[in-house]
């Protein structure tokens, strides 16, 4: 997953053949689309996890694009593209909330050509959900800074500007970058959708590098890398530590202590985790 136009360069100079784009502003969006398809590489373009009645016009957009596959983050998503006959191929994303077989199997019947499940799994749940559906259907994060929470509130325009809204507030997310920071001194980045909807991100990527062995042994095929505002420089030894590792070159952790992530799969050790009582 990229969001940036810099970020989309060096994927495309790395020989990526395939990208997912989650852009801001539908400008910026475009020419990244425009440069990858110049390049030959397949593109896929991220829905906003909100939309509301009366925003249908981003659909509008994204179709104009013609990208060669959506990344459907809400069911409205879901029933708008699998209809059009100019997406090719729709994927679901981790915020459909596949937590169980029977959810994965009901989206995926859908007509969703792959489906991210949702991280509040632990590795171990994961392992299950693919014994219960295709898993050559599932397309698992191994590299992210997670999303912690989303926000109608805009923290730039009532941070950086005397606005109300997109309409008045000129824009300040084009030009800055707003971290949180919390009691632990870290600080996670706010990011802004093409609906000015914010999402507080990890301040610390983490990976899923060390469960490779198990996704491939459980039948897994697809793989992300999720990049939130990385530097062109950053986003290269990512990429490049992440290339290796499913070409066989990189073990996880080697991967892991390459980009300094921290080491686990999903929000913490799951958050649907089974606590059994001990007997007494």
């Amino acid at each position: 997953m990229l969001r940036t136009l810099g970020q989309v360069e060096v994927a495309l100079r790395l020989g990526f053949d395939e990208l997912q784009l989650d852009f801001m502003e539908l400008v910026g969006l475009g020419v990244a689309v425009e440069r990858a398809r110049a390049r030959g590489a397949k593109v896929i373009v991220a829905t906003p996890r909100v939309q509301k009645p009366g925003e249908e016009g981003y659909d509008r957009r994204f179709e104009r694009l013609r990208p060669d596959g959506i990344l459907a983050r809400h069911l409205g998503a879901v029933e708008h593209f699998r209809r059009n006959p100019h997406t090719e191929t729709v994927h679901g994303d981790f915020s459909l909330n596949a937590t169980n077989a029977l959810t994965a199997r009901t989206l995926l019947g859908l007509g969703l050509s792959t489906l991210t499940p949702a991280y509040d799994l632990d590795l171990a749940q994961l392992l299950d959900l693919c014994r219960g559906v295709p898993a050559q259907l599932l397309e698992v994060t191994l590299h992210q800074h997670l999303p912690l929470f989303h926000n109608e509130h805009c923290v730039y325009s009532h941070l950086l500007s005397n606005g109300h809204d997109y309409r008045d507030c000129g824009r300040p997310c084009e030009k800055h970058l707003i971290r949180l920071r919390d009691g632990l001194g870290m600080e996670h980045p706010v990011i802004v959708d093409v609906g000015c909807r914010n999402t507080v991100f990890n301040a610390r990527a983490q990976s899923a590098a060390a469960c490779l062995p198990q996704l491939l042994a459980a039948g897994v095929r697809r793989f992300r890398v999720e990049l939130v505002r990385e530097s062109e420089a950053e986003t290269e030894r990512v990429l490049r530590a992440y290339a290796a590792l499913l070409a066989g070159k990189r073990t996880g952790p080697q991967v892991i202590a390459q980009v300094g992530a921290l080491e686990k799969y999903g929000v913490s050790a799951g958050t649907l985790v089974v606590v059994t009582q001990p007997h007494v």
